[in-house]
């Protein structure tokens, strides 16, 4: 199975960010099933749509993407999860990648790099 028809959350506190993510996926074939604006937003929404794939903001009020991470994985352990920032620190994405995160997009979106790393994570998605 290709990527179409796979299932995407998008979690991001910036409405921009959200809409520009959106139509990227939508153009690569993705499904955006939903969009949340905060970690308590996200597992709300994830319990409702069970979304193949999530990408998930690091810096957000009330919940971020870090916790958010950790809890989405204690709620369903084969959680598909991208992180989104626009910072590149070595520290984040080895905290996320050992908090369970299949890979990390950088702001602000280049279209061809989102297309890598969601192919390289739906195939994960599929496993799961």
């Amino acid at each position: 199975m290709d990527n179409a028809g796979k299932r995407v959350l998008i979690v991001d506190d910036s409405s921009f960010m959200r809409q520009s993510l959106k139509a990227i996926m939508e153009k690569l074939g993705y499904t955006v099933v939903g969009t949340a604006e905060n970690g308590v937003d996200a597992l709300a929404k994830y319990r409702d749509l069970k979304p193949d794939i999530v990408t998930l903001d690091i810096i957000m009020p009330q919940m971020g993407g870090l916790q958010g991470l950790k809890l989405l994985r204690s709620v369903d352990p084969n959680a598909v999860v991208v992180m989104v920032s626009s910072m590149a620190d070595k520290e984040s994405v080895v905290e996320c990648a050992k908090a369970g995160a299949k890979h990390y997009l950088l702001k602000p979106f280049d279209e061809t790099k989102v297309g890598e790393v969601m192919k390289r994570v739906a195939a994960d998605a599929q496993s799961a």
